[in-house]
């Protein structure tokens, strides 16, 4: 009876597979940081490990109409951790990644990361092969918040320009834009005091920015307008500037850009 118990308990006390993964990683992160509809924004996962592994390499699953976008460095295929791709055992680090969420997703969403990593010592080939070295991967799944835009679509920065008398140039004027994406950004001037003409580049009936169609939450770009002060007589002139872009529908703005005449 004695001999049958210890036979029947063996099992239990089995050894995992010498080419077993051992180094309990795993990711730290369950919830990133908020998006907005229609924001496009870099987002992080925390890793830990129990050991060190090396070679990482993480990718992301989105859901339809998520676009996702990987860090240059590698190549833009896939994201690696910030400090190197070696996760030392018992610390932590992060992948990144950057996400754009149309204006059409207004509930949170879950992506899923696949993590693929070498554990041992000595050198390793593209397929994680070599010296004691042997590649494993891990998954997790990682809601993104997704809450309402707050603040301004954009802000004007440029708000007041010096003309001289007579000159005949192209000036900047600055916008910045607010937390989410704007397509479409164009501009004109509305009324204009007497003795000024205005052009657009390309003898256009608008200007675009100077970068991109869009005007990117968080970023600054500039739209170029030429003035022509013919006649302008010395005085401050304030001029109407008429915005359209897109975010969830084509939306029209108005500000004022301030004219000093010396």
């Amino acid at each position: 009876m004695a001999a049958g118990l210890v036979l029947s308990a063996a099992p239990a006390l089995a050894l995992a597979p010498s080419d077993a993964d051992k180094s309990n990683t795993h990711a730290v992160t369950s919830t990133t940081a908020p998006l907005s509809p229609g924001q496009s924004g870099w987002l992080s996962v925390v890793w830990t490990s129990d050991t060190t592994v090396r070679d990482w390499s993480t990718t992301v699953q989105a859901p339809a109409g998520i676009t996702v976008t990987y860090p240059s460095t590698r190549g833009g295929s896939d994201t690696s951790l910030y400090g190197s791709d070696t996760l030392v055992g018992s610390t932590r680090d992060f992948t990144s990644f950057k996400l754009k969420v149309p204006y059409t997703q207004t509930s949170s969403f879950k992506v899923v990361l696949t993590s693929i990593y070498t554990v041992g010592a000595g050198s390793s080939d593209s397929n994680g092969n070599g010296n004691n070295r042997k590649a494993f991967s891990t998954t997790a799944t990682v809601t993104v918040p997704v809450q309402p835009a707050t603040g301004a679509d954009f802000n004007q920065q440029t708000t007041t320009l010096t003309v001289k008398p007579g000159s005949n140039a192209f000036q900047r004027i600055i916008f910045s834009g607010g937390q989410t994406d704007l397509a479409g950004f164009t501009v004109r001037l509305g009324t204009l005091p007497p003795g000024l003409e205005v052009a657009y580049p390309g003898d256009r009936s608008s200007t675009g920015l100077n970068d991109d169609t869009t005007l990117v939450g968080g970023s600054s770009d500039y739209v170029g307008v030429r003035f022509i002060a013919t006649d302008l007589k010395p005085g401050r002139y304030t001029v109407p500037v008429l915005v359209n872009y897109t975010a969830a529908a084509a939306r029209t703005q108005t500000s004022n850009l301030t004219l000093v005449v010396p």
